[in-house]
């Protein structure tokens, strides 16, 4: 039974010319490699059910190597026996685990173990993992524990993206006990990791303590909760789809656009029609918005801020809130997210050699050799960079301009300022990235100049003025 409904699990996957599978050598992956591997022996039945007939054949093996236990290394051993038993090429990644403060051990290893199978993936790979139904059961009921919204209590998705490949997981409709009648049955042998039976970490407390009671009044608790957790993915579809709906408004009638150039990740929020939207949706937008920009989740709390110091602020105010991560600021009728701006002193001074690029406290800045246009200097010239402390100006049009002034007239947000480098050579202010070229350094039409760029992926600039 198992074998046929993987096999038609397997049928609905995208094409793919390669199969891995995340192999811990627990009884989990161990019952799982082993399915796949008869599959993979009845190659002539597989070749007429799957989309592409040699994805069982090209079936390969990642074993993650912690080295959090002592027993790590019999553990790679075993892995890669049994693989060259059952004649699969097994792939050991030996990855370090940070132990940083105020985050699980156990999400800390997840995270680098997905990392690791990522940088391995080519396009359209397929890792498949053995979480099984009381898995999902738990991850539930740890996001429901944790206060998790929708997208949260969906916990694991039967199949998602992996950077180039995908992501799957085709034993979610079984139980622990099912596959372990099947280990029994085929006469498997598995690695029993101590780890799992220490009840401090919150996922074995749930497994060993809590959900066994449970069991006692609802037999079926692991396949209630995963229904749960599919009818939550159903939820979460349908308001991601709304949120896209709703994003695509508040950035269609932004008058930024004028202002700022579109190669940038991800348009600010025009609060003019982010405002009209009911609360409940406002936090969906504001989710969606922050996920495509890859920033970390905010706290409801954090989100709730959002909107009562922002939203309604006046447009003077400049309002900030912050989470390890990423941050939302308002300017005008605006709001910006990005990654936390660095700390770092207006007083810096840093040396710059033309054409080698320069990395800044807030990006990077680099010189290319463009006809007409740019700083007539030659290569090889060394110039200072500097940061705004009040007072500078620069020469344009035979007239001396407070870059201060300039600046607003291109509506740079005020907390950007302090990070625009300003150019100097021999102690004048002859260039400012994305603003222009002080006249006495201005190319002629004629001649070779360099066109400098400051370059900062997340967050939008005024486009290069003509002054």
């Amino acid at each position: 039974m198992l074998l046929s409904q993987l096999l038609e699990t397997l049928s609905t996957y995208p094409t793919t010319q390669r199969l891995w599978v995340a192999y811990s050598g627990g009884l989990d992956s161990q019952v799982l490699l082993h399915a796949l591997v008869q599959l993979r022996n009845e190659s002539h039945q597989v070749s007429k059910t799957l989309k592409s007939g040699n994805l069982i054949s090209d079936l390969r093996a990642i074993h993650i190597h912690h080295g959090l236990q002592r027993s790590a290394d019999d553990w790679m051993t075993h892995c890669q026996n049994t693989c060259e038993q059952w004649e699969i090429p097994c792939e050991v990644l030996k990855i370090h685990v940070p132990q940083l403060p105020r985050q699980s051990i156990e999400a800390q290893a997840r995270q680098a173990r997905y990392a690791a199978m990522t940088q391995l993936l080519d396009a359209e790979d397929i890792v498949v993992t053995a979480h099984h139904a009381d898995d999902q059961a738990e991850t539930v009921l740890l996001q429901l524990l944790r206060g998790s919204g929708v997208a949260g209590l969906a916990a694991m998705p039967p199949l998602t993206r992996l950077g180039p490949g995908w992501l799957a997981r085709p034993l979610l409709n079984y139980t622990r006990a099912q596959l372990l009648t099947y280990a029994q049955q085929s006469h498997l042998t598995w690695i029993e990791d101590p780890s799992n039976a220490n009840t401090r970490f919150d996922r074995n407390f749930l497994r060993h303590d809590i959900l066994p009671k449970l069991r006692q009044h609802w037999p079926s608790l692991s396949q209630t909760l995963s229904r749960v957790a599919r009818h939550q993915a159903d939820a979460n579809e349908l308001l991601d789809t709304l949120a896209i709906q709703d994003l695509a408004k508040c950035q269609a009638q932004l008058v930024f656009r004028e202002h700022f150039p579109s190669t940038f990740h991800l348009a600010p929020l025009s609060l003019s029609q982010f405002s009209q939207l009911t609360l409940a949706r406002q936090r969906n937008v504001l989710r969606r918005w922050l996920k495509q920009q890859a920033l970390p989740v905010p706290t409801t709390a954090q989100v709730q801020r959002i909107l009562t110091e922002m939203v309604t602020a006046q447009p003077d105010r400049q309002p900030l809130v912050k989470w390890s991560g990423g941050e939302v600021r308002r300017y005008r009728q605006h709001l910006f997210a990005m990654p936390n701006l660095p700390h770092f002193s207006p007083a810096l001074r840093l040396s710059w050699r033309l054409p080698q690029p320069l990395s800044l406290p807030l990006g990077q800045l680099t010189a290319t050799a463009q006809l007409g246009n740019g700083l007539v200097l030659p290569g090889g010239t060394e110039l200072q960079v500097q940061f705004r402390q009040g007072g500078e100006k620069i020469q344009w049009q035979g007239h001396q301009h407070e870059v201060k002034k300039l600046l607003q007239t291109t509506q740079h947000p005020p907390w950007l300022r302090d990070f625009i480098p300003l150019i100097y050579f021999q102690n004048t202010l002859v260039a400012i990235p994305h603003l222009g070229i002080a006249d006495p350094f201005r190319t002629s039409p004629s001649d070779i100049g360099w066109n400098l760029q400051w370059h900062l992926p997340l967050i939008p600039l005024p486009p290069t003025s003509t002054f």
